[in-house]
């Protein structure tokens, strides 16, 4: 069994002045995107930042951006979605791109904004997609019809997180538990590298036999699962976590090959939540497994705030 113990440091500490609450410094004005270095600190971590009575005050995000955020995304996001089926690499270039650079340069003053607000979910998603998003305009070749479905789920997500109340926004800590599950040891590294980026750890086994032990006796927060394997495929490991009472809803994201990604996607997930094509971009699957465990975060603080109780910490 392979354990992810911590990040790692990828690329140097940037230069460049920083957006509070991004992965990345603030660009510099300019027609397309600007050259970024990653930063994983969140805003409260950074010194010279905004006094608490100024971060109050600069508690929401402006109503200007709000708006326009909030009516941008659904029709992008339906746009995203009628570009996975039968995925046409031209009609991508010609329609969707435009569209998401557009949304991009919003996206940068969402983030830039609810970092200084100390909206510290909202900053860390939308900074990671604005990474994820940077990383598709500089290589137009690694568009899929994964990586739109993945951008697509984001979007959707930042909604959702714009309609919860500040208090649940403040923490930015996120310390789940990950579950990678596949036969392939490089195919496990790359896993739990691309999961780094995002400040997340992953236990990594082979076995999926030994993975369903695992989960019968630990609580797991995500799960991540090869399609084909030996002795036991990830739909059957599926179908059995599922019976396990803690994981009938932990989100399952299974690992498939580009060539099936477009069948899996239509047909029932036999109990997952989502998919994932090889080969992936490493943001891609490290966008989709933040999206999904703050996602599980704002569902719990949700639910401890009707139920009164304490809620599970991360």
């Amino acid at each position: 069994m392979e354990v992810a113990t911590g990040p790692t440091a990828v690329w140097p500490a940037p230069a460049q002045a920083q957006a509070p609450g991004s992965f990345y410094p603030a660009p510099a004005p300019a027609a397309a995107p600007p050259a970024f270095a990653p930063s994983f600190q969140p805003p409260a971590a950074r010194g010279g930042g905004t006094s608490a009575a100024g971060r109050e005050a600069m508690r929401v995000v402006p109503e200007d951006i709000r708006r326009r955020f909030v009516d941008t995304v659904p029709q992008l996001a339906s746009c995203l979605r009628s570009s996975v089926p039968g995925f046409d690499k031209r009609r991508v270039d010609s329609q969707v791109l435009p569209r998401l650079f557009e949304f991009y340069q919003l996206l940068h003053a969402v983030t830039t904004h609810a970092g200084l607000a100390g909206l510290g979910r909202l900053a860390r998603v939308a900074s990671a997609l604005e990474a994820l998003l940077k990383e598709v305009f500089e290589e137009p070749e690694s568009i899929t019809p994964s990586s739109l479905r993945t951008i697509g789920l984001t979007l959707e997500f930042l909604l959702q997180l714009f309609q919860c109340p500040p208090e649940h926004q403040i923490e930015t800590r996120v310390a789940a538990s990950i579950l990678v599950v596949d036969d392939e040891t490089i195919s496990r590294r790359t896993v739990c590298s691309a999961l780094e980026l995002a400040n997340l750890n992953a236990i990594s086994v082979g076995d999926p036999a030994m993975a369903l032990r695992l989960l019968e006796e630990n609580t797991f927060d995500l799960i991540f699962l090869d399609v084909e394997m030996p002795g036991m495929s990830g739909f059957e490991l599926c179908a059995k976590l599922r019976t396990i009472p803690r994981h009938q809803k932990t989100p399952v994201v299974f690992v498939t090959s580009l060539s099936d990604f477009e069948s899996r996607a239509r047909s029932t997930l036999s109990g997952a939540n989502d998919l994932i094509a090889k080969p992936f971009l490493l943001l891609e699957l490290a966008v989709k497994a933040l999206t999904y465990v703050m996602k599980s975060q704002i569902e719990t603080n949700t639910i401890a705030s009707v139920t009164g109780g304490m809620g599970r910490q991360f």
